[in-house]
């Protein structure tokens, strides 16, 4: 890895794509017009109460979030958002190359505000999966019956950059209607392509449990660039009587979202032969305190947020389907992973559907009984391969390079779930040791190390041994009695299998040049502790 490669990542801040799914629905807050120029919101977050969909805006600067009537909300995408239009022909839709453009990010900027959607609190007993979805109806300006003053396009990028289809695009005939997954969250680009008030109407449709439709619309009012948020009326610009209008901010850097633990329905499995992962969505690492002491679990909701499984990381088998093999891009940025051309199989950090979608999860320790960050360390991998957890940014950011020696560690915030991609250099079944580590409310540290089996391609995940222990091949570090600092790493492990052959995908194959969209995320501050190394030939 190179020095400024090294130096981006030890400042990574963790792309977070979910939180904790709420089986019951939180109280809507009521009051004043609320300001949200920065942080993490979930723009669109609906809910069914008693029977009625409603479309809510959960503000995740507060500790619990809090939970607002979109239409007494004005998100403002402030000056500092604007970038221009790389030189990118993928990027082409976006407007001519060096234009201005003002952005919400896929993946956070702490200077800015970060919108996403959730769908989390939606259970099957309440609508029928299949059936949800939303539609952008209308986009206007700031008075009521005013066209909007620009462009406004929504996109995620894959793992390497590249543009996926959009979500929507104003530049194209309204209405536009997309399927919306029950149990996510997930954030996008939003480019604006004008400064100005721009009021977006929605609609959420769904299928009751009964049969019954459900549908709610709401206006958001969204201020982007130089305009004074306080001076905008939210939803449809119709003033009400009364108006007394706040800002939420964040004076730090970064912010912690933390839920309340016991509000999604979750059960331990007791032990078995070893469960077969592959697709929907895994916290591979989730660890809790089980009767003081920490223990690491891999929290199973393939079935559903409200369905979560808590399971022992021995009983596991994460399978990677041979649909997840992709090519490295010609980008040298993306040199440390193999040779361009060469095949990848790869997690993604955004969700695929047919692919597992593995992150990790500190939302189950409580404040209360955990002081600090956790530290979560990679120390061995066995296998046929090289493995590689890395953030798509304006180049790659490695958080784990089992190609340059181990352990690698992230220090990862209360209250966080995130997730990266996690690269595969060659198919075969993986075994990869994690410690992780705490410190407790009275000082005591703990940790827990466990082993997780991936089995990778065409791979047999059930194949006899697939859940044995790996042998000891490396050193794991020690637990402190006292909280390891963020940056210091422990020493590097035994020599591990020979290089990863590849990374990347069958797309673009270049890393996207918006600096601000691709500048590693989260809404918690993830610290890369890594240690200067010479990479094994």
């Amino acid at each position: 890895m190179t020095a400024p490669t090294r130096a981006r990542a030890a400042a990574a801040v963790l792309a977070v794509t979910a939180l904790a799914a709420l089986s019951l629905a939180p109280a809507l807050a009521q009051g004043s017009t609320t300001v949200v120029d920065v942080g993490h919101v979930d723009l669109l977050a609906p809910v069914v109460v008693d029977g009625v969909l409603d479309i809510r805006y959960k503000d995740g600067n507060t500790t619990p979030p809090a939970v607002l009537d979109p239409e007494r909300v004005v998100t403002h995408v402030k000056p500092e958002s604007r970038i221009q239009v790389p030189d990118i022909p993928e990027y082409a839709f976006l407007g001519p190359v060096g234009s201005d453009l003002w952005l919400i990010p896929e993946v956070q900027d702490p200077n800015v505000v970060w919108a996403g959607w959730n769908t989390e609190s939606l259970t099957a007993d309440q609508v029928d999966p299949a059936s949800v979805s939303w539609t952008l109806d209308a986009v206007g300006g700031d008075a009521p019956g005013s066209p909007a003053p620009g462009r406004l396009t929504v996109f995620q990028t894959g793992p390497v950059g590249e543009p996926l289809p959009r979500v929507f695009d104003t530049s194209l005939p309204l209405p536009q209607r997309q399927p919306l997954a029950t149990g996510t969250h997930a954030h996008a680009n939003w480019t604006f392509s004008a400064e100005g008030v721009y009021r977006l109407t929605f609609t959420v449709e769904a299928t009751g449990s009964g049969g019954a439709p459900l549908r709610d619309t709401t206006t958001y009012a969204v201020a982007v660039g130089a305009v004074d948020p306080a001076t905008v009326e939210p939803g449809t610009g119709t003033p009400p009587s009364t108006t007394t209008t706040t800002t939420t901010t964040t004076t730090t850097t970064t912010t912690t979202t933390t839920t309340t633990t016991g509000a999604t329905t979750t059960t331990t499995a007791p032990p078995t032969s070893c469960v077969v992962l592959d697709n929907g969505h895994v916290d591979l690492i989730a660890p809790r305190l089980v009767d003081g002491e920490l223990g690491t679990h891999v929290k199973d909701g393939t079935a559903g947020p409200d369905r979560a499984v808590w399971r022992d990381p021995a009983d596991v088998v994460l399978h990677l389907v041979p649909a997840a093999r992709n090519t490295v891009p010609t980008d040298p940025a993306y040199a440390f992973l193999g040779s361009p051309g060469a095949p990848v199989w790869l997690i993604p950090q955004t969700r695929i559907p047919g692919i597992v979608w593995a992150g990790w999860n500190t939302e189950s320790l409580d404040p209360r009984d955990v002081r600090g960050d956790v530290r979560v360390s990679w120390s061995a991998v066995d296998g046929p391969g090289e493995v590689a957890v890395f953030l798509t940014g304006i180049t790659p950011t490695v958080l784990v390079d089992s190609g340059d020696g181990l352990p690698d560690a992230v220090t990862v915030p209360l209250g966080t779930h995130a997730h990266a991609n996690w690269a595969f250099g060659a198919e075969g079944v993986y075994r990869i040791a994690v410690e992780v580590t705490a410190t407790l409310a009275d000082g005591r540290a703990v940790g827990d190390r466990d082993v997780f089996t991936v089995a990778v391609g065409t791979a047999d995940p059930t194949a006899d041994g697939a859940c044995a222990p790996p042998p000891p091949t490396s050193t794991t570090p020690a637990v402190t009695t006292a909280p390891v600092p963020p940056t210091t790493s422990s020493a590097a492990s035994a020599p591990r299998p020979t290089g990863l052959a590849s990374t990347g995908v069958d797309h673009v194959g270049t890393a996207v040049a918006l600096a601000v969209l691709l500048t590693a995320a989260g809404t918690a501050t993830v610290v890369l502790a890594r240690r200067k190394r010479v990479r094994r030939t």
